[in-house]
């Protein structure tokens, strides 16, 4: 076999690989993929029972709950709307977690609990002002 035929083959064989590798990556199912999960709605909940899922929204206000027992163990409310859903997490919180707070969990819902294992935070508003109001933007100082 000379090198050109050589060359095609592993190409090819490389190529077979990888059109596998998505296949595999974008249809398999199961509790420990986490490569593929949906983004709902509170009102979808019901329809996506121990299915790992992520949600956004508002913290509500003063419903944060802290364990006295176990300080990373936290229980609060998250509402979408007029829709809320109670989420508990134990894991270290970001530092902008707080009453009011945009945030995105990541988990299963179970017996009417939200059992989040990834938590994050969206930017504070302090950060988005500038961006929001095409006054401040000055086009002078960019160089191209």
């Amino acid at each position: 076999m000379n090198s050109k035929n050589k060359f095609i083959l592993a190409i090819s064989g490389i190529v077979v690989v990888f059109v596998l590798w998505i296949y595999w990556v974008s249809n398999s199912s199961g509790e420990g993929n986490q490569s593929m999960v949906e983004f709902i709605s509170v009102d979808d909940l019901d329809d996506y029972e121990n299915e790992r899922v992520r949600l956004g929204g508002l913290i509500q206000d003063e419903s944060i709950r802290i364990s006295e027992d176990n300080l990373l163990d936290v229980h609060f409310m998250l509402e979408q709307g007029d829709e809320a859903v109670k989420v508990h997490y134990g894991k270290t919180r970001p530092d902008l977690f707080k009453d009011g707070a945009e945030v995105i969990v990541e988990g299963i819902y179970t017996a009417g609990i939200f059992q989040a294992d990834m938590l994050q935070t969206k930017c504070a508003s302090r950060y988005e002002g500038d961006l929001r109001d095409e006054s401040d933007y000055n086009m002078d100082e960019v160089e191209i």
